[in-house]
């Protein structure tokens, strides 16, 4: 990865950027040979950052799921029409995690998104397609829900953390496909 090309490779920066032959460069390392990358002066990145930025996770959760912060980055297809909670870890700076609604539409109850010891610590904001520049805004929150019957597949909660709080990016089809409420 030389600078001749103007894009270098930093981790835990979403607007790193890496080229093709760089990528296939990297996919042929070992990971002893990741151990520590040293791209510019004092800037390096462990193998397990690397990783952790470069893999696109992807979990499909049909039962009552308990996040483990080392999980960040993952993508969650809730795929069951028997409802279920996720709960997140803890806040911490950089976490993030995404949820989407998957084929099997949820019918039984809602699948649920908690915050640990049901902290009021979800802020952010649903936007909904099905009406023209509907937005939800949510404030203070603990349980992020797609409604059974109305959550269709495609819909998405994204979720990050800064340390304090949990930062909502969510998004549905259906008006109310996707709510928040503060249960405590």
């Amino acid at each position: 990865m030389g600078q001749a090309d103007g894009k270098y490779w930093i981790a835990n920066n979403p607007n790193a950027q890496i080229t093709d032959s760089q990528a296939q460069k990297l996919a042929g390392l070992s990971g002893s040979e990741l151990d520590v990358l040293e791209i510019v002066g004092d800037i390096s990145s462990t193998a397990a950052e690397i990783d952790a930025n470069c893999d696109v996770l992807t979990e499909a959760v049909t039962t009552t799921n308990v996040i483990a912060a080392s999980e960040t980055g993952t993508h969650f297809v809730l795929n069951s029409a028997t409802a279920f909670v996720s709960t997140l870890p803890a806040p911490a700076a950089g976490l993030q995690f995404w949820f989407h609604a998957g084929a099997t539409q949820v019918t039984g109850g809602n699948h649920t998104i908690v915050t640990n010891g049901s902290a009021n610590v979800i802020e952010g904001t649903i936007t909904c397609r099905e009406v023209s520049a509907l937005v939800a805004c949510v404030a203070a929150a603990d349980t992020i829900s797609f409604i059974a019957d109305l959550a269709v597949q495609g819909d998405l909660a994204h979720v990050w953390s800064d340390g304090t709080d949990w930062y909502l990016d969510g998004h549905c089809f259906v008006q109310d496909g996707m709510t928040t409420t503060q249960a405590s």
